[in-house]
């Protein structure tokens, strides 16, 4: 739901009236699942008055670890086609400013086609460009996203043909790519600010390994455990990993990371 616009009883009760059933899910307090096929999307309630979008639940629960506050300034990195980016918008009640970044025009077209829906395009700067050089023009963050491209094998269960587009060497070369993208972000970073990197796969060099070795490369920076709402989803290691037979959601992996630079 976008709490800017209405709220989750209203977005319910909206959609029973069309017969459709939608369920709560825990740990999520914007979200609704909805039950079985309802048609296109465009046509369903509250669409049109942006009260809504459609976003996976484990890619929701990236936004509640990103936790920014209102009047904050954040840096989404590879942030099109925007759902993560209209969620931290939401969850800063619309004060502050996101900066959206990613290096594909098409993709952030769709970003700002979502953002005039959702009437959240006051918020938001869009830039385009390599998130590895981000510009001298975008201030320094309170908190960074970076959902970084990936495998997308945590999406098999409903992307099963995912796995023949991967290789060894294709892993190998998204680690690398992930790796120059965190030590980046860590260069537009307010000191004692925030990073959440998150991926949409549950290859552990993607994941586990990358995170590892930038804590073993910068001493200087820690893995911050999620808050007690998200505690469900928590690793004895400190990161959150969402596996999709256990959680009905698309395996997901996420880590929180501070400075303690003074």
């Amino acid at each position: 739901m976008n709490p800017l616009k209405c709220d989750r009883d209203t977005v319910q009760a909206a959609f029973a009236t069309q017969g459709i059933t939608t369920t709560p899910l825990p740990h999520l307090p914007q979200a609704l699942r909805i039950v079985g096929n309802p048609g296109p999307i465009q046509k369903l309630p509250g669409y049109d008055s942006g009260w809504w979008t459609v976003q996976e639940a484990s890619a929701q629960l990236v936004g509640h670890l990103v936790n920014p506050k209102p009047g904050s300034v954040v840096i989404d990195i590879c942030a099109a086609p925007g759902g993560k980016t209209t969620h931290l918008v939401e969850l800063m009640q619309g004060q502050g400013t996101v900066w959206a970044c990613d290096r594909t025009a098409s993709r952030l077209r769709r970003l700002q086609q979502n953002l005039e829906r959702l009437g959240l395009t006051a918020a938001v700067n869009i830039w385009e460009g390599d998130g590895r050089e981000l510009s001298s023009d975008i201030p320094l963050a309170d908190y960074i996203l970076l959902d970084a491209p990936c495998s997308g094998l945590g999406t098999l269960h409903r992307h099963a043909d995912a796995r023949w587009r991967q290789t060894p060497e294709s892993v190998q070369e998204l680690s690398v790519l992930q790796t120059q993208l965190l030590n980046a972000a860590t260069q537009h970073l307010k000191p004692n600010g925030a990073i959440v990197y998150s991926t949409c796969t549950l290859h552990p060099q993607e994941n586990e390994g990358v995170i590892q070795q930038f804590l073993e490369t910068h001493p200087q920076w820690i893995l911050e455990p999620p808050s007690s709402e998200l505690s469900a989803f928590q690793s004895p290691e400190g990161w959150m990993k969402i596996w999709p037979h256990e959680q009905t959601m698309d395996g997901f992996f996420m880590a929180r990371l501070r400075s303690q630079a003074k």
